[in-house]
């Protein structure tokens, strides 16, 4: 299968260059809207075209079902994209012929709780964040884990990372680096009032439960920067580990720390002229 953004006319000419190469060697079916569910059952692995927020789409989609996923960057940063559409053909040839690995990749599940029901039920690849949608003011969060009230946090928000995560919104609020193989809960307040507020690197076993009780206006819930619920008082949010993960196919083309050098402008010591 071959997903990808259909809003870019990149995507349209990579689907034109690719589909056909594929169909040669496969059976291929193009869905860019990823329009429906699909399982291993029926489909082998998946093609995505497109930047991360294609990937982080598709991950929502294809994950439950097992699917595995390639990305190919058509975007601008790729991050999350294994290969380029310049070397589609070796990659792709690679993949076919068995020359790659399944990596597992933690997803979030994330349930808003709304007066004794469920509202919100999604999963996510990146982050779930709490925070305001307008006016520039504080918010006032309970954040409990199994249960337990660890502190209540007054801050802009506050966001709970994959590991795949922590190189996005939570890196940028000051969260660490979790290598992406760890399986864990990344907890970053985004702008504590509390400077002893730190980033909290948490067991994937856990459940964390967040409640906002007090903000200026229109508070919401957001899945991977796509999915997203405006927040009512009283409003329970958990967030734990998805029963199933991503699985990515990965050629060796690509390593987490070169993506880290070469995607985050790694430079290492500065290069002094003599």
């Amino acid at each position: 299968m071959i997903v990808g953004n259909k809003a870019k006319e990149a995507v349209h000419k990579a689907v034109d260059l690719i589909a056909p190469w594929l169909e040669q060697k496969a059976h291929v079916e193009v869905d860019l809207e990823l329009s429906r569910q699909v399982s291993a059952e029926e489909m082998d692995w998946a093609v995505v075209l497109g930047g991360d927020g294609s990937v982080l789409q598709a991950a929502r989609r294809l994950a439950p079902g097992g699917v595995p996923m390639i990305g190919i960057n058509v975007g601008k940063f790729g991050f999350l994209t294994e290969t380029t559409v310049e070397q589609y053909e070796e990659t792709l040839t690679e993949v076919l012929e068995g020359r790659c690995r399944l990596a597992e990749r933690m997803m979030l599940a994330c349930a808003l709780e709304r007066d004794g029901r469920t509202v919100l039920d999604t999963v996510g690849l990146n982050d779930a964040v709490l925070a305001r949608t307008s006016l520039s003011r504080i918010m006032t969060i309970d954040f409990s884990v199994d249960g337990e009230l660890v502190t209540t946090y007054r801050a802009d928000g506050l966001i709970v990372a994959t590991p795949v995560g922590s190189t996005a919104h939570s890196l940028a609020a000051g969260g660490p680096i979790v290598y992406p193989e760890i399986e864990a809960l990344i907890v970053t307040p985004i702008c504590p009032h509390t400077l002893s507020n730190r980033p909290l690197v948490l067991p994937a076993s856990l459940t964390l439960t967040a409640t906002a009780r007090e903000w200026a206006q229109k508070p919401a819930l957001t899945v991977d920067g796509q999915v997203s619920e405006e927040l009512r008082k009283g409003d329970i949010i958990r967030i734990g580990k998805a029963a199933e993960p991503l699985r990515l196919i990965q050629t060796g083309r690509n390593t987490f720390f070169e993506t880290l050098r070469n995607k985050l402008d790694w430079r290492g010591q500065p290069s002094y002229v003599r």
